[in-house]
């Protein structure tokens, strides 16, 4: 199934857009990966009606609107791991010590180029803009009705000029890759 050909606007009402962090170091059994929410979005997307035209897509993420939802081991949510004041302190840090949303509110994706691999399956390049800098990134989308859109993408924060977080002299830290989903309907 290929995505059905119109213009789309998707925000956090279309589906979910998640960023997945991931813990390492000596003292990492104490601490918890964590699944964390984008709660506003806006994502455009362009499906042509010939394969003449290319199509596009571009997105805008409020840098503040990141939500921790929950612990995650194994992959697998962890709702009960972390208490509302855990929550609100790893998202204090996130802002303070990590994003800087006062200097850099927005995030953006703008694609450059988005080929249709095989039938559901198309490879996007663009270039995502996070912490004031602009990297080029790649990934797969997904579809299998032809009005939803799966993905995943990987990125390196020290990419992007972020410093990954860490605590206890470096025995405690946040992995430089992390994880960005979404799985939206149109």
């Amino acid at each position: 199934m290929n995505l059905n050909p119109g213009t789309y606007q998707l925000t956090a009402q279309s589906g979910k857009l998640y960023i997945y962090t991931f813990k390492e170091g000596m003292l990492s059994a104490v601490a918890h990966d964590l699944l964390i929410d984008a709660t506003q979005f806006t994502i455009n997307v362009n499906i042509p009606s010939t394969s003449s035209e290319p199509a596009g897509s571009e997105a805008e993420i409020k840098a503040d609107s990141l939500k921790v939802i929950c612990a995650m081991k194994d992959g697998q949510r962890q709702p009960n791991t972390l208490k509302q004041k855990d929550l609100a302190d790893i998202e204090e840090t996130m802002f303070k010590d990590v994003l800087h949303p006062a200097k850099y509110p927005v995030i953006t994706f703008r694609s450059t180029n988005i080929m249709q691999e095989k039938e559901g399956t198309y490879r996007v390049k663009g270039e995502l803009t996070l912490h004031g800098v602009t990297r080029p990134v790649e990934f797969n989308a997904n579809t299998t009705t032809g009005k939803d859109l799966k993905g995943k993408v990987t990125i390196a924060q020290k990419d992007f000029g972020i410093k990954p977080y860490k605590a206890l002299l470096g025995t405690l830290k946040v992995k430089n890759e992390v994880d960005i989903a979404f799985d939206l309907s149109f």
